[in-house]
Formats: C-alpha cells, sequence, structure tokens
C-alpha cells in the first residue's frame, strides 16, 4: 500500500524515487510527461501516475488512494502546479512537504531579472546570438524580441511535439538544439562557441538544473549571462526531505497507568522505538526498557526535537487515549509530512466506569484541566456528566458550586489516582464532599436524575423570581433568542439584562459559552444573579456598569441583545461590530422614537435592518368571564452586515 505521493517531473523527484526504492518504501510519483515517466527504473515500489492534473482531480486521487503524505518536487518555476499541490492536500487534509532546490553559487557578473518579459525588454536593447535555455514553455515570449528567427537558438526536450511547436512559434529547426540534460560545462561551451552566442539566457535553477555549468561556460566563452529570478519560496532541502521519509512517529495511548493497561500493540511500539518522548508520569513505566528518552508535554518542543533529531523510530507516550482530550491533536499538525500513527489507549471514562459498573456510552464529557468550563449548565442538561480534573479545579470546588446552586443532592463518583496503587473511589451526594481534599489526578462523575429534558425556552413570566425591575416578557424573549440563532458555544451580549430573563434563555442555549450580563441597576443585578442560580446558569457573568463602558471591555461577541440601552445605543451597536462585523444583533423598542434612532444608526454604518412588530394579548378572569388584556407593542429590530 502507498501513502507517499511524490510530484515529480525534476532531478529532485526522481532522486527522491530512487532512495525510496533504495529504501523499501512504496510511492507514487506524478509525472507531467513520457520523458518523466522514461528517467524513472521500474521497481515494485514505484507506481508512476502520468499525464497533468488540476487541483480537484490531484484532490480526487490524494483521497481515493489514501494518501498519507504528498511531496512536491516540481520545479521551482512551476508555480501554478506548486499552488494546485497546495490545494489539493489542504482540500484533502494530507500532510505537504515542499522540496525546495539549492541555489548553487551566484554570479555578479551576470544580470537578474524578476521574469522573463523583463528580460526580453532588455535583449531588444542589444544585438547578437542569443541562446536560450529556459526550456519549451517560455519560448513564445521571446518570440518579441526583433528578428528572433535570426538572433534566438533556443535548446529543449527531444520530443517531436515540442520541436513542432517551436517551429510553428517561427524557429527554424537549426534554431533548436534537442538535447537531453544534464550538460556539462563542456558541452555548454562547445554549443555557446558553435553559434556564436553574445547571451545566454537561463533560470537560477540551482545546481541539479546544471546553473553552475551554463554560467561557467558563458564566461568562458565571453557571453553575458541573463537570469531569470526564481520565485521565492518556503521548502526543505532534498536531504532534509530523505531524512523525513525514514521518520516513523508513533504516538501512543499508555492508558491510565502504561503497562497493566496499555494494549499489546502500544507495547510493542514502545518496545520497539529508537526514543521515547512524553511527560515524566508517562515516561517512567518503561524506565527498565533503559531506551533514550526526550521530557517533554508540550506540542511545539516535542514536534522541534522529531524534526530535528536522527532518530527513525519514535514513540510519542500520552495518557489514556489519544483521542481523549489528549495533545495528540496539537501535535499532529506540527508533524506534517511525516509518517505518523495513532495507537488507541484506554481512557479514564472508560477505565473508571469498569470499576463503577456502569456504562460511558451516556456521558457528557467536560475537560477542566487547565481550562474554564460551565459545571453546572452541563450538569443541568445531562443526566450523567464526567468531568476530566487535573487543573485548578477540585472535586470540592465542584460539590460546593453545586451546593451553592441547589444541586447538593445529586450523586457523585470521584476517582484519584486510578490504576495506582494509591487508587480511591468516592460514592456519595454533592454535600458530602464539599471538604474532601483530592491529589490532582482526579476524574468526577455527576449523575442529576432531574436533568432538563428539553431546552427550555419562553419560559414564564411567573417562573423567574421578580422585582419592580421590567422584564422583557416571554413572547417577546422568545422571538428575540430565536432570531439571534445562538450557538452552544457563542458569546453573548445582554445589555440591559434587567431581571436576566433573556440572559438565562441565552445560557441554556450557549451551555458552553458564555452570556455577559451587562446592567447598571444594583436591584436589577440582584434580580439576574438570582435568576442565573435558581436556573442552573453558571455561564452568565453579571457585570455592574453602564452599557458603554462596559462593552468595550466584553470579548467578541457572537449575538448580542440590548433590552435597555441608557441611551447609549450607538455606541452599542458601533462597539459589537467593531468587535465582529459579523454579529447578530436584536435590539427591542417600545417608542418610535426609538426605532428611529436605531434605523438611523444602522444606515449610517451600512447595515441591513429587519424589523418586526409584534403584540401580546393575554386573557385573564374577570367573575365569570375570560377578558383580553393587551401588552404594548414591541418592535423587534434585527442587524446584520
Amino acid at each position: 500500500m502507498c501513502e507517499i505521493l511524490i510530484f515529480g517531473g525534476t532531478a529532485e523527484g526522481r532522486l527522491l524515487a530512487e532512495f525510496c526504492v533504495k529504501n523499501s518504501i512504496s510511492i507514487y510519483v506524478s509525472v507531467a510527461t513520457d520523458y518523466g515517466e522514461n528517467l524513472l527504473d521500474r521497481s515494485e515500489y514505484l507506481h508512476v501516475i502520468k499525464g497533468r492534473m488540476i487541483a480537484e482531480e490531484m484532490t480526487a486521487f490524494i483521497k481515493n488512494n489514501a494518501v498519507k503524505i504528498v511531496i512536491d518536487a516540481t520545479h521551482p518555476y512551476a508555480v501554478k502546479v506548486t499552488e494546485n499541490i497546495r490545494i489539493a492536500c489542504e482540500n484533502s487534509g494530507t500532510g505537504y512537504i515542499r522540496v525546495k532546490r539549492n541555489s548553487g553559487k551566484f554570479f555578479d557578473n551576470g544580470k537578474l531579472f524578476d521574469d522573463i518579459d523583463s528580460l526580453v525588454k532588455y535583449l531588444n536593447t542589444t544585438k547578437g546570438k542569443i541562446f536560450i535555455t529556459t526550456g519549451s514553455k517560455e519560448l513564445k515570449h521571446f518570440c518579441d524580441i526583433e528578428n528572433f528567427s535570426e538572433r534566438c537558438i533556443a535548446r529543449v526536450l527531444p520530443s517531436k511535439n515540442i520541436v513542432a511547436e517551436c517551429v510553428k512559434l517561427g524557429f527554424s529547426e537549426h534554431q533548436i538544439i534537442a538535447e537531453k540534460g544534464p550538460f556539462s560545462e563542456e558541452q555548454n561551451t562547445v554549443q555557446l562557441q558553435n553559434f556564436n552566442a553574445r547571451y545566454l539566457v537561463t533560470k537560477e535553477s540551482g545546481s541539479v538544473g546544471g546553473f553552475e555549468n551554463k554560467v561557467n561556460a558563458a564566461l568562458k566563452c565571453g557571453a553575458e549571462v541573463l537570469i531569470v529570478k526564481r520565485p521565492e519560496e518556503v521548502g526543505i532541502t532534498l536531504e532534509a526531505a530523505e531524512k523525513l521519509l525514514l521518520k516513523k512517529v508513533t504516538v501512543v495511548g499508555i492508558g491510565t497507568d502504561g503497562l497493566t493497561t496499555m494494549t499489546k500493540e502500544a507495547l510493542n511500539a514502545v518496545e520497539n522505538a529508537d526514543v521515547l518522548i512524553g511527560a515524566k508520569r508517562m515516561l517512567k513505566p518503561f524506565e527498565k526498557l533503559k531506551k533514550p528518552c526526550f521530557l517533554s508535554y508540550v506540542s511545539s518542543e516535542i514536534a522541534k526535537f522529531i524534526l530535528e533529531s536522527e532518530y527513525k523510530n519514535i514513540a510519542v507516550l500520552m495518557s489514556g487515549d489519544c483521542g481523549f482530550y489528549s495533545g495528540t491533536q496539537k501535535l499532529l499538525p506540527l508533524l506534517n509530512g511525516i509518517n505518523t500513527k495513532v495507537i488507541c489507549g484506554i481512557s479514564s471514562p472508560v477505565y473508571f466506569c469498569s470499576k463503577l459498573k456502569i456504562p460511558w456510552s451516556d456521558l457528557r464529557f467536560v475537560s477542566l484541566h487547565g481550562k474554564r468550563e460551565n459545571i453546572v449548565r452541563n450538569i443541568c442538561i445531562s443526566e450523567k456528566t464526567f468531568f476530566l480534573l487535573g487543573g485548578d479545579v477540585t472535586p470540592k470546588d465542584i460539590c460546593r458550586k453545586l451546593f451553592e446552586y441547589n444541586l447538593s443532592d445529586v450523586k457523585v463518583y470521584i476517582g484519584e489516582n486510578l490504576s495506582l496503587e494509591n487508587e480511591r473511589i468516592l460514592r456519595g451526594t454533592a454535600k458530602d464532599f464539599t471538604n474532601t481534599e483530592c491529589g490532582n489526578l482526579c476524574v468526577m462523575i455527576v449523575e442529576n436524575h432531574g436533568f432538563e429534558r428539553y431546552v427550555k425556552s419562553c419560559i414564564p413570566d411567573d417562573e423567574f423570581i421578580r422585582g419592580k425591575v421590567p422584564m422583557t416578557k416571554a413572547e417577546v424573549r422568545n422571538i428575540c433568542v430565536s432570531k439571534l440563532e445562538i450557538g452552544a458555544n457563542d458569546v453573548c451580549w445582554d445589555i440591559g439584562s434587567g431581571t436576566g430573563s433573556v440572559s438565562v434563555e441565552m445560557a441554556v442555549r450557549c451551555f458552553n459559552g458564555t452570556v455577559y450580563a451587562v446592567e447598571k441597576n444594583p436591584e436589577a443585578v440582584d434580580l439576574t444573579d438570582k435568576n442565573r442560580h435558581k436556573f442552573g446558569c453558571d455561564n452568565i457573568e453579571i457585570i455592574l456598569d453602564n452599557g458603554e463602558n462596559a462593552v468595550y471591555n466584553l470579548p467578541i461577541p457572537d449575538c448580542v441583545f440590548v433590552g435597555g440601552s441608557g441611551g447609549e445605543l450607538e455606541k452599542i451597536i458601533n462597539a459589537a461590530f467593531e468587535k465582529n462585523p459579523k454579529v447578530k444583533i436584536i435590539i427591542t423598542a417600545v417608542s418610535l422614537e426609538t426605532l428611529n434612532a436605531c434605523i438611523k444608526i444602522f444606515d449610517e454604518i451600512g447595515i441591513n435592518e429587519d424589523i418586526t412588530q409584534i403584540a401580546v394579548t393575554r386573557t385573564h378572569r374577570i367573575g365569570s368571564h375570560t377578558m383580553l388584556k393587551a401588552e404594548n407593542p414591541i418592535f423587534i429590530i434585527e442587524g446584520r452586515k
């Protein structure tokens, strides 16, 4: 099975192919012409694809043949081909390596040109024979030289089609040298002398492309050297590419402790590795193997070591499973172009649930390992929530927070030092562990049988803790929040939060995000806080300030609701769109003056507004009759760029 595709047709491509065959590495090699194919020796490890491909065809080939690494060894001047290869690798998620040709020696007496057109313009100011060695593709440019059919000699590949194309352009056969390189200095000298050439035209193709031999010959013959500059590019040398091809990196999930919870495949990978990489705790179980080790858990440091070291078979050790909140996801993109393999391990939730004799397939996973996440909100929407700890948050902190949010009776399982000699497993309720100290290596499962079985929406007004502060009514609130299309990870602003009713409905939707409730009235702030606790929304952050001051310090929003602007509507809207031009914003207005002001602001900054006016009428009983009571009409203004 081939996992490597080389785009060649160059000396570098041929040398890489020979290197792979010599080292029994199966490869595909893509060449554009018969000539490129004929340069490659036949081998069971070599599979040639002939013919030019556009980006879409490259992408399809890479996907259909499960190619993992693409090596771009095309000519330095084949800029369009390189661009297509990069696009194909991006579209297919495949590792990309660009092999950069060595520049070779630079000659002070040569003239450098940014492109062929400027070189041709210069030649039109000169007299004498011109020896062109830039290939057949660019010959049409030289037809712009006055008397080109008398002055120009073109050296091209010995192909009938190429020669025919040269003749079609106006070159006579005696002006064409159809020979296959590479050419020695002596051969170049003879050809320059035979045609009495005054000028040698060449690309800055480097030593592999015969650049130095051509220039040395021109200097011998007294010909002026005219050089088309090479396009700037980023890549690695041929030698570096060969080293990368020999490297094999295996990312190994070692389970909860290594050794006893490792798969046989993982253990074999560790035993066969030339060097082991990982954090101190990862490496400790394998000290008896006496292998060289690189101590680090930082992805950038690990990648740098792998790229620069001489080790060929490398094992990177990851705790638990490589797919469960692992450093693997950061490391793999840094190893672009290296042959990598990932071996799964037993993750902490799998091990912990086996100890508890409960399934893990219905868990909601939350990592608090060095991260801030919404603890209560996740528990409110899940029957079982697994917390990966190890950062600043401890089981005690979680239990105290649950107590604060009136969830002290939920069932809690704590696992400490899993699979180690000092393993400890605790069972109880949140209130049982508000003072329990645990070590750093901890996990936790919270069972909440009273979890929310649906997304709370259009929450009845009387469910909120009320005061004398105005509140956005349920039907209006429901339409506004729905129009905002809030995602699970969104950052939301609620400007003029009042009782916090809109903040709560935002928060239940962005359970992995944050709602910033801005309110200048201390009484309203107190109500927002009470409703935050009542509805289990620890993802609401309350800011006591006016909207104008607060918005400039808030993080970039995805959604903004303005229920009360305090007369600073223009500054709030401008701040939101400055931070995120694609922000979704909803404003409510009860007066025509506010509506007109909003439309004017949107028009000035180029915002398209969508205005809805709703009037809600509710029923109420008077004696034996059901009467209608109308609420004030509300304008809902939606703005997006």
